[in-house]
C-alpha cells in the first residue's frame, strides 16, 4: 500500500515542491510569525524575479538593434517577468484559496471507499502525464542553468550589466542569482499542475455526484443529491473564479515563450543553445495543456451530471420529485467552464488545438519578416 500514490500524497509532494512558486497558502491556524515570514518570503522571490528582467531589459536596451538577441531576450523574459506576476496573483487569491484547499482536504479525509476509488481512476489516468511534464520541466531548467558548461557564455541566462561581472565573488553571485531565478521559473510553469489538481478535483467530485444520482432510490436521496450538487456548483464557480487570471497569465506568457524560442530554434544559434529553447518552447506548450486537459473533463462531467439525473427513476416519482429534477437539468445546461469574459475563451481541449494553431501562425509571421530583414 505504501507504493500506491494517493490524494493525500500528491498533495503532500505539490506542497514542497511548490515552495517557490508562492502558490500554496498558509494554513488557517497559522500563527503572526509564519505570515510575517510568508510575506518575506514572497517578497524575496518577486525580487528576484523582478532583478532578473531589469537585467534582460536593460540588455534589450543595449543591442536592440541585434534582431536574433531580441527573439531569445524576449524568450527569456516572458518566463522571468512570469515569476512576480504569478506569484502577485497568487497572493491576492491566497484568503480564496485558502477556503477552496481546506474543503478540499476535509473532503478528502472524509470521502469514502467508493469516492476514493474514483480519485483514485483519475490518478491514474493523470499520473504519466504529470511526471512526465515534471521530468521535461526538470530537464528544462537543468539545460538552462548548466547552460555555460557548454557554451562560451559565463552565465546560464546572455546579459549585460553596467560593471565588471568576472571578479569574484560577484561572478558566483550572479550564477547564483541566475540559477535561483531559472529555478524560480520552473517551478512557476509546475504551479499550473496546481492549478490543474483543483480542476481534476472538481471535476471528480462531479462524476462522484453523478454515480450518486444514479443510485436514487428515494425522494430523500434525491434531494441530498440536489443539496450536494448546489454547493459542489459555488465551490466549482470558487475555484474556477479564482483560478482564471492565473490561467490567463500562463498562456499570455507561454505565447510568447512559444513564438520567440521557435524563432531561435530556427534562428542560426549554436546547436546548444537550439536544444535549450527548444525545451523552452516544448515546456510552453505543455504548461497550456496542463490546464486545458482538467478544463475539458470538467465541462464534460458538470455537464453529465443532468444526463445522471435524467437516467434516475423519475418516472416512478411523484411531481415534487420531477419539478426538483427539473431544476437540476436546467442548472446543468451551462456546465461549469474555466474563462475570463471578453478576454479569454473557455479552456478546453478545442481551444488548446486553435492556441497551438494560432501560436504557430504568429511563429511563421515573424519568421517571414525576420528573413526578410536579414
Amino acid at each position: 500500500m505504501t507504493g500506491i500514490l494517493t490524494l493525500e500524497k500528491i498533495i503532500a509532494f505539490l506542497k514542497v515542491d511548490l515552495v517557490f512558486a508562492c502558490c500554496w497558502p498558509l494554513q488557517v491556524k497559522a500563527t503572526k510569525f509564519q505570515k510575517i515570514c510568508n510575506k518575506i518570503f514572497r517578497l524575496f522571490c518577486c525580487l528576484n524575479g523582478i532583478l532578473m528582467s531589469v537585467s534582460l531589459f536593460y540588455t534589450l536596451s543595449n543591442k536592440c538593434y541585434n534582431m536574433l538577441l531580441v527573439m531569445k531576450v524576449g524568450c527569456e523574459l516572458s518566463a522571468f517577468l512570469q515569476i512576480p506576476i504569478q506569484i502577485t496573483l497568487f497572493t491576492f487569491q491566497s484568503d480564496r484559496l485558502q477556503i477552496i484547499i481546506c474543503e478540499m482536504e476535509d473532503y478528502i479525509n472524509r470521502a469514502k471507499s467508493e469516492e476514493r476509488s474514483i480519485f483514485n481512476q483519475y490518478i491514474k489516468k493523470c499520473k504519466l502525464f504529470y511526471i512526465t511534464t515534471i521530468c521535461w520541466l526538470t530537464i528544462t531548467a537543468s539545460a538552462m542553468i548548466f547552460g555555460p558548461i557548454l557554451l562560451s557564455q559565463p552565465f546560464p541566462i546572455e546579459v549585460d550589466y553596467p560593471f565588471d561581472v568576472n571578479k569574484q565573488p560577484l561572478r558566483t553571485i550572479i550564477y547564483l542569482h541566475h540559477a535561483m531565478a531559472v529555478y524560480q521559473s520552473y517551478v512557476q510553469v509546475s504551479s499550473n499542475i496546481f492549478v490543474a489538481l483543483l480542476l481534476w478535483f472538481v471535476a471528480a467530485r462531479f462524476d462522484i455526484l453523478s454515480q450518486k444520482f444514479q443510485k436514487i432510490s428515494s425522494i430523500s436521496e434525491f434531494m441530498m443529491c440536489v443539496q450536494l450538487h448546489q454547493q459542489l456548483l459555488r465551490y466549482a464557480k470558487n475555484v474556477t473564479m479564482t483560478i482564471r487570471y492565473i490561467a490567463l497569465s500562463s498562456i499570455g506568457f507561454s505565447t510568447v515563450a512559444v513564438v520567440f524560442s521557435g524563432l531561435t530554434f530556427l534562428s542560426r544559434q549554436p546547436f546548444a543553445i537550439k536544444i535549450q529553447f527548444f525545451t523552452v518552447g516544448a515546456s510552453a506548450l505543455i504548461e497550456v495543456f496542463v490546464c486545458a486537459w482538467p478544463a475539458e473533463y470538467l465541462l464534460r462531467t458538470s455537464f453529465n451530471v443532468a444526463q445522471a439525473a435524467y437516467e434516475s427513476l423519475w418516472y416512478n416519482q411523484d411531481v415534487i420529485f420531477q419539478k426538483k429534477l427539473c431544476f437540476i437539468l436546467l442548472k446543468s445546461q451551462v456546465p461549469v467552464a474555466l474563462s475570463v469574459y471578453s478576454i479569454l475563451p473557455t479552456i478546453s481541449l478545442q481551444y488548446y488545438a486553435s492556441y497551438v494553431s494560432t501560436a504557430f501562425s504568429y511563429l511563421t509571421t515573424f519568421r517571414i519578416i525576420l528573413s526578410d530583414e536579414t
